[in-house]
């Protein structure tokens, strides 16, 4: 008996899966002794040994080399796996530019364009692409912010105002403002829309503490909230304020001061003579609606001027903060040549606007209002224009503030009125005895000039300065009227300034008015408050006061502690109070951009996801270009993108051919 038949060694199925065999080895029906090799077609006996010796023969290699197709279409699967990452990282970078630059149906083309031009299997269109801003980069930012905000629970405040929103639902906008230790600095950045049924105080509140709860932020972390002044807001008895004091007695409230002084400018204007605004009005007017009429005033300026060309007309606009400055500055500038034109298409026109222009331009009475208000206006804009931006110092913003109502006060009022910042803002304007006469009242050097030159009766002249009288008392009771109740304790903030914290004349803890907004520990506070000027820190400026405390909250010491980690949190959260609504209507001025009369169908959801992914390059500085898609996006993107819902229809129907 031979030595097989004595161990009768059988087909084993494991063998189907060996690497070196499972390509070739098939069993034989009816014979478990034997195996059958696919490419030789030849019975070998089942026996491993013999199978690997039959894989290195010859023979057995010479059969199967036209069969290696199969096993480079395997590697070549592999490998398009890999490529499967590249691709994803690629469309996820396309579909970030679309969301910052772009509207979804150009990627359509663009997609093609960029795949003939890589080389690379892209397969972008509007449909993908729209689900990739909606449910992939969207959430994936959004989340991050979330995570942010959620390390060791950390203060934030609100910024809230109503949308301008071109569709038919009632919205707010909500913004944060906060100390990023991921990106150590003061943040300021979007949150989310929020859907209104109705604009009642109750409902705002109810459905602004939903909000947060769904985003993981607690409110009674909430320490400032900044809105604008209407009465739902900050009224006087049924408010959105009101109920959140409710739940958060110490929380601080600023009406947004960049509103509070271009209403302070529209109504002190209003005791003007009417005919100021109206010509700087019609003036635009005239211009706007006619090519003709620019192209003529065009060619007498450059006559007049030669060489240069005309500035253009701005338009006085409500919407537009202080806008009144520019319209006047650029009329000054164009007086004489205004004048000249409306006097010459007066007569050729035959147009009563033209001729009521010329009279208004012709009168020196109106010219010298508007060199009366240029200084005044540009003093308001400039202030404005400080309280817009998120990066300047919030201790200067207040000291700005308080210096510009000082400085208009000091134009009518006694010396003796202004012994302290206190006694300035105490004052009652309605008490004219401190009132100076009308002749030592300071209307500005360049309109004592001007009103020299112009050579008008004194009856006209003393009317003139009583209007502008009339409008810096108005002007100042309106920003007296609107100033933060609480500008005191705003004010004390440059206990915080570098100079202050290090300096020998160091204010102590308990006398800090706005101590009783620190929730934690006092006795590590007043700890760290009496050490940090014990220290040697780098040089700093006033100017510098984020910076200083940045540095401050990350100082190590020799045990690898943060040893001022509550008291440069705390300053840090101080400082982040937001001053202004800026940050909002630079939102409302994105959502303009992005929601147009062509793209009026594109739903919250997606419009939401495409503010997220604007904010979130905004705070990290970048745009699409340094934009590299994490891990997160990449475990997202998948087929769940394309959840049947309302939303990933394609929202955006107009098309470039």
């Amino acid at each position: 008996m031979g030595k097989w038949a004595q161990y009768g060694k059988q087909y084993n199925k494991n063998w189907e899966k060996d690497d070196a065999l499972k390509d070739w080895i098939h069993s034989v029906p009816g014979d478990n002794s034997k195996a059958f090799c696919r490419y030789c077609k030849c019975d070998i006996h089942a026996y491993h040994t013999n199978l690997l010796s039959h894989a290195s023969t010859v023979k057995h290699k010479r059969n199967s080399a036209p069969f290696s197709s199969s096993r480079t279409l395997y590697d070549v699967d592999c490998h398009s796996k890999n490529v499967d990452h590249t691709v994803k990282i690629a469309e996820l970078k396309l579909a970030a530019h679309i969301a910052c630059h772009s509207s979804t149906p150009t990627i359509d083309h663009l997609g093609e364009v960029i795949k003939d031009i890589s080389g690379k299997d892209i397969a972008l269109h509007r449909m993908k692409c729209s689900a990739l801003i909606k449910h992939v980069l969207g959430p994936a930012v959004h989340e991050e912010l979330i995570s942010d905000l959620d390390k060791n629970e950390t203060v934030y405040s609100l910024i809230i105002d109503e949308s301008t929103d071109i569709g038919p639902e009632k919205q707010l906008c909500v913004m944060v403002r906060y100390y990023s230790r991921s990106l150590k600095s003061i943040t300021t950045t979007f949150l989310g829309i929020i859907s209104l049924d109705s604009v009642t105080a109750n409902e705002i509140f109810n459905t602004i503490t939903k909000f947060l709860a769904a985003n993981r932020l607690a409110i009674d972390r909430c320490l400032g909230l900044a809105t604008d002044g209407c009465s739902t807001m900050c009224g006087k008895i049924n408010f959105v304020i009101a109920r959140f004091r409710e739940v958060c007695p110490d929380i601080v409230h600023i009406k947004c001061i960049c509103h509070s002084i271009q209403l302070s400018s529209s109504r002190a204007l209003m005791v003007m003579p009417s005919n100021v605004e109206f010509m700087i009005a019609e003036t635009y007017n005239w211009f706007y609606h006619s090519s003709i009429r620019q192209q003529k005033y065009k060619q007498l300026y450059e006559c007049i001027d030669v060489g240069e060309e005309p500035m253009k007309i701005l338009k006085l606009s409500d919407t537009r903060w202080l806008s009144i400055a520019t319209c006047v500055q650029r009329v000054l500038e164009h007086y004489e040549e205004l004048k000249l034109h409306f006097q010459i298409v007066k007569k050729e026109a035959c147009s009563y606007t033209a001729e009521l222009l010329y009279q208004m331009f012709s009168t020196p009475e109106n010219k010298l209002y508007l060199v009366f208000l240029r200084p005044i206006l540009q003093e308001l804009s400039q202030v404005n224009k400080l309280f817009e931006s998120d990066k300047a110092s919030p201790v200067q913003l207040v000291t700005e503030l308080l210096t510009l109502y000082r400085n208009m006060l000091q134009r009518i009022l006694r010396p003796t009125t202004f012994t302290s910042w206190g006694a300035t803002l105490a004052y009652n304007l309605e008490n004219g005895s401190n009132y100076l006469p009308l002749a030592a009242i300071n209307f500005g050097i360049e309109f004592q000039l001007s009103l020299h030159e112009s050579q008008i009766e004194r009856s006209s002249a003393e009317q003139i300065k009583e209007h502008c009288r009339d409008y810096l008392l108005e002007l100042l009771k309106e920003i007296r009227q609107r100033l933060p109740d609480n500008i005191q304790q705003l004010e004390s903030l440059v206990d915080l300034s570098p100079s202050v914290v290090l300096g020998a004349q160091k204010p102590q803890l308990l006398k800090l008015s706005f101590l009783p907004l620190y929730k934690g520990n006092l006795g590590d506070l007043e700890q760290q408050w009496m050490r940090i000027s014990t220290l040697s820190w780098p040089t700093f400026s006033d100017n510098d006061i984020e910076q200083f405390w940045v540095t401050v909250v990350n100082h190590i010491d020799a045990s690898g502690n943060h040893d001022f980690l509550q008291l440069g949190h705390f300053a840090l959260c101080m400082l982040a109070l937001p001053f202004s609504n800026a940050a909002v209507e630079r939102t409302f001025s994105q959502m303009n951009l992005i929601k147009l009369k062509l793209r009026n169908k594109l739903r919250r959801g997606t419009l939401e996801a495409l503010l997220h992914i604007r904010s979130y390059m905004r705070r990290r500085g970048i745009c699409c270009r340094e934009f590299t898609p994490t891990t997160k996006m990449l475990s997202k993107f998948n087929a769940v993108i394309y959840a049947s819902d309302d939303d990933s229809i394609p929202e955006e129907y107009f098309t470039s051919s």
